[in-house]
């Protein structure tokens, strides 16, 4: 197929004419205007396309492999399916675009803005979305294993069974998020904002989640064993039936907080706050740190093996 050159490309966007399966590898279309293009399934490996518009342009099966996209606005853009490996995004545009099963493996994100996309089943495993915003965007089953999202934003997002394993979230935000069913083991998770989340049967297995807060948070059936939990926040958080075995709670708050069934065995509980909470058949065997107080009281109130 013969490589098109840029006069050539913006001479067909211009005539609404499509450059489906376009040829088009290393070409420079940097500031360019392709609003509303038909790019899908165009070979665009190497591609430059830094701070080029080209809002609710059809990139669908396209192949952006090592592009340059940084700054360039995709907004209302169609991505479905697009491969997107060791592309540069930084400060992109993707507020409402479309973008189901496109792969960003190892992509650069930062500060990009994907509010209310459509990430559904995407693959960002080891990009790096450092203070990123996808604030409501759909993010189910999308995998960010390995990934980058420090200080990132996801309040008001679907992440059902979205995939976190070893990934770096410092201080990352999820508030009000919907995280049924994801998988965060052995993340870092240090500052994460959970208040009002939903983290029903969740695996927070050996995360960092020193500091985190989950300020009425619904974490019921969720898995936190062996996690670090010091100085975190569970006021009017609801842990119904959780698994927190070995975790670190120490100087942990959960004034008001749902325990009922909660499974504490061989935690740590030096100076948590216990004031408020439902506790009736939590399970305490081998937990440390609690006062003479505090075993008193979950005694009365019908907690489990509190020695």
């Amino acid at each position: 197929m013969t490589q098109l050159t840029a006069q050539e490309v913006l001479a067909k966007i211009q005539a609404g004419q499509s450059l489906k399966q376009a040829e088009l590898s290393a070409i420079n279309l940097e500031n360019a205007q392709l609003d509303k293009g038909d790019f899908s399934e165009s070979y665009l490996k190497r591609a430059i396309l830094n701070k080029a518009s080209c809002q609710a342009a059809n990139f669908s099966g396209a192949t952006l492999i090592f592009s340059q996209l940084n700054g360039a606005n995709l907004k209302e853009c169609q991505l479905i399916n697009a491969v997107l490996t060791h592309a540069e995004l930084s400060e992109v545009r993707l507020e409402a675009a479309i973008a189901k099963g496109a792969k960003f493996y190892g992509a650069t994100l930062i500060c990009a803005n994907g509010t209310q996309a459509v990430l559904d089943e995407a693959d960002f495993r080891e990009s790096d979305g450092t203070r990123s915003q996808f604030i409501k965007a759909d993010c189910n089953s999308t995998a960010f294993n390995r990934a980058t999202f420090n200080g990132a934003n996801f309040s008001g997002a679907s992440l059902v069974r979205a995939q976190w394993a070893e990934a770096s979230l410092v201080a990352t935000s999820f508030t009000s998020a919907n995280l049924e069913q994801a998988v965060f083991d052995s993340a870092t998770l240090t500052n994460a904002n959970f208040s009002n989340a939903n983290v029903l049967n969740v695996d927070l297995r050996q995360a960092n989640l020193t500091e985190a807060i989950f300020v009425s948070a619904q974490l019921d059936w969720s898995n936190l064993s062996e996690t670090k939990l010091a100085n975190a926040e569970f006021q009017t958080a609801s842990l119904f039936n959780t698994i927190l075995r070995g975790a670190d709670f120490r100087l942990a708050v959960f004034r008001g907080a749902d325990l009922r069934e909660a499974n504490f065995e061989d935690a740590q509980l030096e100076g948590v706050r216990l004031e408020g909470c439902k506790v009736r058949k939590a399970i305490f065997t081998g937990a440390t740190g609690l006062s003479e107080g505090q075993k008193f009281w979950l005694d009365e109130n019908q907690a489990l093996n509190v020695a």
